[in-house]
C-alpha cells in the first residue's frame, strides 16, 4: 500500500495518525493488535507502547526499496544441496530420506511457530501482572497480599535490555577486535554498516543495507530482517531463531559471538563472511 501511494508516504512521514486514510490505520491497529508495536520483548505485548510511530517509520524504509524476491541463485544451491543428499543413499533408502527431509522442514516451522504462540502466552501473563498492579493502586486504602506484591513487584517485562550484562563498549576503550569468529550459519559474504539491537526500541531506526547485531533474533526482530544485508548474533547454533529467518532470506548469518554486542557499534563498518564464520570490524574489501 505505502509503495503504490505516494500521498501516503507524505502522510506518514508527518507522523499524524489523524491525517492517516482509516483503511491503512485499521490494518495498522490490527498489526499492533495481534503483534504488538516492536517495543516489547513478547509477541503480543502492548505494556511498553512506542504508538504507530515506529511502524511507520519502518514502512517508509521498506516502502524505499523493492520487495524482496526469493533468490534464483538461493534456490539453486538448495536444489543442488536436496540432489546430493538423496544421492548419498541407495535407491532403497530413497523413500526414507525423502520422508527424513519433510519432517526436518516440518520440524523447523513448528519450532517458529512455538516461539510466536509462546510469545502470545507471555503476553497474557504480562497484561494480567499489569492488570493486577492497577486494581493495587486502586485499592491503596486496603491491605493487600504482602506475597500478592511482592509477586507482582519481581514480574516485570518492560522494555529491557536485550542483553543484560554485556555493556557496550565505551568511547575510552582503546582495545577493539579485528576479526570475530562464531559459528557460521547462513552462507554467503556481505558488507554494511552495523544496527546493534540492544533495546526493541532500536528496531525503529534500522535502516536498508545495514547488519543486524543482536543477542537472538526473536519473533519481534523479525521484522526488520527484510531490510538487512546480514545478521550476527550473540548466542545460538544454526537452529537458532535467526540463523533459520536469514536462511529463508538468503543472508549471511553467523551465530554464537560471545561479545558481538560488546565489541560492535552502531554504525561500525562490518564485513559478514557466513562461509567460515568471521566477522572483520573496519572497512576490508570484499
Amino acid at each position: 500500500m505505502v509503495r503504490s501511494d505516494p500521498h501516503l508516504v507524505e502522510k506518514l512521514k508527518q507522523g499524524d495518525d489523524a491525517k492517516i486514510d482509516v483503511e491503512f490505520r485499521s490494518k495498522i491497529y490490527e498489526f499492533i493488535e495481534k503483534f504488538g508495536d516492536l517495543s516489547c520483548a513478547v509477541t503480543g505485548g502492548r505494556n511498553c507502547v512506542l504508538g504507530t510511530g515506529p511502524l511507520y517509520q519502518l514502512l517508509l524504509e521498506m516502502a524505499n526499496h523493492p520487495a524482496p524476491t526469493e533468490s534464483r541463485q538461493k534456490n539453486d544451491r538448495l536444489s543442488h544441496l536436496h540432489q546430493n543428499f538423496l544421492g548419498s543413499v541407495d535407491d532403497a533408502q530413497k523413500a526414507w530420506a525423502e520422508e527424513l527431509l519433510e519432517l526436518a522442514r516440518s520440524s523447523y516451522q513448528m519450532r517458529d511457530d512455538d516461539n510466536i504462540y509462546l510469545g502470545r502466552i507471555e503476553a497474557q501473563l504480562l497484561a494480567a501482572v499489569q492488570e493486577a498492579k492497577g486494581r493495587l493502586e486502586d485499592r491503596s486504602g486496603e491491605q493487600a497480599s504482602a506475597i500478592l506484591q511482592q509477586v507482582l513487584a519481581e514480574v516485570d517485562f518492560g522494555a529491557s535490555p536485550l542483553k543484560p550484562g554485556h555493556p557496550a563498549r565505551t568511547a575510552g576503550d582503546k582495545l577493539q577486535a579485528r576479526q570475530l569468529l562464531g559459528q557460521p550459519a547462513g552462507p554467503g559474504i556481505a558488507k554494511g554498516k552495523a544496527r546493534v539491537i540492544r533495546l526493541h526500541s532500536d528496531l525503529a531506526d534500522f535502516k536498508h543495507g545495514e547488519v543486524l547485531v543482536c543477542d537472538a533474533v526473536d519473533p519481534n526482530i523479525t521484522f526488520v530482517v527484510p531490510l538487512a544485508t546480514a545478521v550476527v548474533e550473540r548466542r545460538g547454533g544454526m537452529l537458532i531463531h535467526g540463523a533459520i529467518i536469514a536462511r529463508e532470506y538468503g543472508l549471511p548469518c553467523i551465530t554464537g559471538i560471545p561479545d558481538a554486542t560488546t565489541l560492535i557499534e552502531t554504525g561500525d563498518q562490518i564485513t559478514v563472511d557466513g562461509y567460515l564464520g568471521i566477522v572483520t570490524l573496519g572497512d576490508a574489501g570484499l
